[in-house]
């Protein structure tokens, strides 16, 4: 974020566009990893990231990556324990004849899926704890329940299932989240706000709002809150023009309606994509 003296609040980092992720195929095959990983390379031997924070962008990636694979493993897992059922019913049936014949050799499939099974259990806490380190892939929130306006699109509210048992037996309704008691949104904040505009504010543009930046203040704070009808989101480039290029006021309605005057005394309007 930016303060209203048009720096950037101390202590924030700013994300920027993804760099591409590459796969390395000139690697070993997957049964023929090694025991431990190998050392990291120190940085300076490492290719630079497009862009600064680059790296996070490509870390996330690799992780989505992984989280891909694991999924189909899971999927495989799923279809071996079919089978291996099967073969034990057939076992069952018949005890002699599938313990003689060529089927017998199948024997030790269910020793086999046990210790792949134990196997994916270490990768799925591997992966958890890549997800806790980066903490921004999109694996790494619990999914959310979007309530939306039936005919405007309209964001109304982001919650999830538990928060949706809670506000039942309350007895009270779903609505945006309250305004934070400091400069930095809270995490339910950030959140719904993200969830709102995805994509920056500023006519026109396309770029995806960072993560962990670039949420501004209307009305600076303190003299403005930190609240949902105070904040709208924006790519790097064009949050820094909002504060630092005279003759550009921006207006933002409660509803999140951005309005932008040029210098020339044009005007252009955006609001938060419909759902």
């Amino acid at each position: 974020m930016v303060g209203g003296d048009g720096a950037p609040h101390p202590g924030r980092e700013f994300d920027a566009e993804p760099a591409p992720c590459y796969l390395d195929e000139d690697g070993p095959p997957p049964d023929t990893w090694p025991d431990q990983p190998p050392p990291l390379a120190p940085p300076r031997n490492l290719p630079g990231p497009a862009v600064p924070g680059g790296w996070w962008a490509r870390a996330d990636r690799a992780v989505d990556d992984a989280g891909q694979v694991l999924l189909a493993l899971e999927r495989a897992l799923g279809h071996a324990r079919r089978l291996v059922a099967t073969a034990e019913r057939a076992d069952t049936a018949d005890e002699t004849t599938w313990a003689t014949g060529p089927a017998g050799r199948v024997s030790a499939a269910p020793d086999a899926l046990t210790a792949l099974a134990a196997a994916t259990d270490q990768a799925r806490a591997d992966l958890a704890d890549l997800l806790g380190r980066t903490a921004g892939g999109g694996l790494a929130d619990r999914p959310r329940l979007a309530l939306t306006d039936t005919l405007t699109g309209a964001l109304l509210a982001l919650t999830d299932l538990p928060a949706l048992h809670r506000a039942a037996d309350a007895g009270t309704g779903l609505a945006p989240p309250g305004a934070s008691p400091g400069y930095r949104p809270t995490a339910g904040l950030d959140r719904y706000v993200r969830a709102r505009d995805r994509r920056c504010r500023f006519p026109g543009c396309r770029h995806p709002v960072p993560r962990r930046g670039e949420l501004d203040h209307h009305t600076p704070w303190p003299a403005g809150p930190t609240a949902v009808g105070n904040l709208a989101g924006y790519c790097a480039g064009h949050h820094r023009g909002r504060h630092q290029a005279p003759g550009w006021p921006h207006t933002v309605a409660p509803d999140g309606t951005l309005t932008v005057t040029t210098p020339s005394g044009l005007t252009a309007t955006t609001t938060p994509p419909p759902y």
